[in-house]
C-alpha cells in the first residue's frame, strides 16, 4: 500500500464509505461474529444505496491509499466515535491509527473532555491500545439477532 491520506469526510464518499463498512463486516470481523450476526449488521449484500444520506453533516475523516478509500472515523460534538471502520485488506498498516489520532485532535478542538464509542468485538483492542477502557458490555440486537459490543470511553487531556 502506497502512502495513506487523511482527509475531511464528505458525504459524496458514501458509496466507498459503504463498501468499507461491508467489507470491514464481513470479511474483517469473521473470526468475532457469526455469519448470521455479521448479515445482521451489514446486510448478506453489499447495498451503497443510503451511505451518502448517512455522512451528510457528518464530521469526520476518510483514509485513502492507491487512489480508494479504506477507511473512515466520525467524530460528533460530544466526541462519540459512531463509525469506525477499515478494509479487511488495510488492517494493520496504521490506516486506523492515522484516523484516530485525526478523530481525537477534532474531538479535542470541539472541546470535548472524554469520548465514547460502542466498540465492536474486532474494534475492542483496538481503542484499548489508544487508552480507552470499557463501561460496559453490550447486546444489541439487529435486524433480530444478537451482537455483542462495548461502550468505551477515554478521558481526553489537554
Amino acid at each position: 500500500m502506497d502512502s495513506i491520506i487523511i482527509r475531511p469526510l464528505v458525504a459524496t464518499d458514501g458509496p466507498a464509505a459503504g463498501e468499507v463498512f461491508f467489507d470491514a463486516v464481513q470479511r474483517g470481523t469473521m473470526a468475532e461474529y457469526t455469519q448470521e450476526q455479521r448479515d445482521a449488521w451489514a446486510g448478506a449484500v453489499h447495498d451503497p444505496e443510503g451511505w451518502t444520506d448517512r455522512l451528510d453533516g457528518v464530521d469526520g475523516f476518510a483514509a485513502e491509499a492507491d487512489g480508494r478509500v479504506v477507511g473512515f472515523m466520525t467524530i460528533d460534538a460530544d466526541g462519540h466515535v459512531d463509525l469506525a471502520f477499515i478494509r479487511s485488506d488495510a488492517i494493520g498498516q496504521g490506516v486506523g491509527r492515522q484516523l484516530y489520532d485525526a478523530v481525537e485532535d477534532r474531538a479535542k478542538a470541539l472541546g470535548a473532555t472524554v469520548m465514547t464509542t460502542d466498540a465492536s468485538l474486532k474494534a475492542r483492542p483496538f481503542f484499548e491500545r489508544m487508552g480507552w477502557h470499557v463501561v460496559r458490555e453490550q447486546k444489541p440486537v439487529r435486524r433480530g439477532v444478537e451482537l455483542t459490543n462495548f461502550r468505551m470511553e477515554k478521558v481526553l487531556t489537554a
